[in-house]
C-alpha cells in the first residue's frame, strides 16, 4: 500500500472509530481503497469493532508544530509530494501523519494475512483459503460509484432511466456476482469479468457488452431482441439461457442451454439451437454439439466442472477463483481430467480432490499454491 493511501485510510478509520458518519466524498474514497486493497477490510473491521486505534503514541502530548516541521523536512529530503484533501483539518494532519507509521505497524500486525487466509484443521495444509466473495465494482459513465456486496446480489445496481447512463459491473479476482438488468434479465459473472450496458435499453433492442465469463437468463421480449457483443461476435436472443466465455487467453465461446441464438460476425452467420456451442476458431465461426453444457450451467449453479480439461487450465481457474499465486515445481502433463466440486468449499478441499485426480502434491502456503 502506498503511503498516501495509508494516510487516507488511517484518517477514515479514526473517524469511524470515533463514531463519526462519513460524508459522500469520504465514503467514495473508502470504497475505492477497500476495492484496491482487499486486506484493508480486516484492519478496518478491527478498528470499528474495538472502537479505537491502539497506538503507543499519546497524540495529546505531541508538539504538533515541531513534529510537523520534522515531517516536512523528511518529505523535502525524500522529494515526496504532499497530497491535500480538503476535508482534513490541517490542525490534525501532523498528529495523523505521526500516527500513520504506527498504524502501519498495527495494520501488518493485525492483518498480516488477508481475511480469506484461514487455519486448516482438516487437510494438513499450513493454512487454507476461503472461496470467492460476492462483490463487484459499479461504475457509471466510466466513474466509480460504489462497491456492490452480498446485500446487492441479484438486484439491479442502478435505476432504469432515460438519460442513457452507461453502467459497468466489474468482478475482480476472487469475486463472483449476480445481478438483474432493468428488463428482468439475470446475469451471473465469474471472477475477472465485466458486463456493460445502458441504464435504459432502447425501444428496439437490449444491447450489452461482456468480457470474461458470464451466464445469461434472458427475459422474453419479442419486440426487443437481446444482443451481446463479444470481441467481434454478436449474439442475438429473444428469450434464452446461455453462457459466454471470453477471457484474454480464450477465443470467444458461446454455449446455449435453452432457446435459440443468432450469431453474427463480419463474415459469417449461424443459428444455434439448445445443446450446441459456437466459437471463433482461427478466425472462423464454428458451431457444434456442445460438450460444455455442465460447465455453462456451473457458472450460475456454483460448481467447478473439470470437463476434459488439462491441469494447466484447471490451475488457471483456481488462480482466478481463489486469488492464489501459482508455483509449479514440476512438469505438468497434458492429460485431460473430468470432475466436479462445489465452489463454496475451501482451497484445501479442492487440492484434496486434485491430488486424487492427478497424483500431484498441492501445498498451500499463505497465498501461494505450490504444485509438486
Amino acid at each position: 500500500m502506498i503511503e498516501n493511501d495509508k494516510i487516507v485510510l488511517a484518517e477514515l478509520a479514526s473517524l469511524l472509530a470515533a463514531g463519526h458518519i462519513l460524508n459522500d466524498e469520504q465514503e467514495l474514497l473508502l470504497s475505492g481503497l477497500l476495492i484496491q486493497y482487499p486486506e484493508a477490510r480486516t484492519y478496518l473491521r478491527n478498528v470499528i469493532e474495538s472502537g479505537r486505534i491502539e497506538t503507543p503514541i499519546d497524540l495529546l502530548k505531541l508538539e504538533i508544530d515541531k513534529e510537523w516541521s520534522v515531517f516536512q523536512s523528511r518529505v523535502v529530503a525524500q522529494n515526496v509530494p504532499v497530497v491535500k484533501y480538503n476535508w482534513i483539518r490541517w490542525g490534525t494532519v501532523a498528529a495523523l501523519l505521526i500516527a500513520v507509521s504506527v498504524i502501519g505497524v498495527l495494520w501488518f500486525a493485525k492483518s498480516d494475512k488477508p481475511a480469506y487466509i484461514v487455519e486448516d484443521t482438516v487437510y494438513g495444509q499450513k493454512n487454507d483459503i476461503l472461496p470467492t466473495d460476492a462483490q463487484a465494482r459499479f461504475e457509471v459513465d466510466d466513474k466509480f460509484v460504489k462497491q456492490l456486496g452480498i446485500e446487492d446480489v441479484g438486484k439491479s445496481p442502478g435505476t432504469a432511466n432515460t438519460n442513457n447512463r452507461r453502467y459497468r459491473i466489474i468482478t475482480p479476482i476472487r469475486s463472483s456476482y449476480s445481478l438483474k438488468l432493468s428488463d428482468g434479465t439475470k446475469v451471473w459473472l465469474s471472477p475477472e469479468s465485466k458486463v456493460e450496458y445502458l441504464s435504459a435499453f432502447s425501444k428496439t433492442e437490449r444491447r450489452v457488452k461482456v468480457k470474461g465469463e458470464a451466464f445469461f437468463e434472458v427475459a422474453k421480449d419479442a419486440a426487443k431482441p437481446f444482443i451481446v457483443e463479444v470481441d467481434g461476435l454478436e449474439i442475438k436472443a429473444l428469450g434464452t439461457a446461455f453462457s459466454i466465455r471470453n477471457y484474454t487467453e480464450d477465443a470467444p465461446q458461446v454455449v446455449l442451454t435453452e432457446g435459440r441464438l443468432q450469431l453474427n460476425t463480419q463474415t459469417a452467420q449461424a443459428v444455434l439451437e439448445a445443446g450446441y456451442q459456437a466459437g471463433i476458431v482461427n478466425g472462423t465461426l464454428k458451431a457444434e454439439e456442445s460438450t460444455l453444457l455442465e460447465d455453462a450451467l456451473a457458472i450460475k449453479d456454483g460448481f467447478f466442472n473439470f470437463n476434459n480439461k488439462d491441469i494447466k487450465t484447471i490451475l488457471r481457474e483456481i488462480n482466478r477463483w481463489y486469488g492464489v499465486k501459482l508455483q509449479v515445481d514440476r512438469t505438468l502433463d497434458t492429460k485431460k481430467y473430468t470432475g466436479s466440486i462445489e465452489r463454496n468449499v475451501t482451497l484445501a478441499k479442492v487440492c484434496s480432490v486434485l491430488k486424487d485426480l492427478t497424483g500431484y502434491q498441492y501445498l498451500i502456503e499463505e497465498d501461494r499454491l505450490i504444485v509438486k
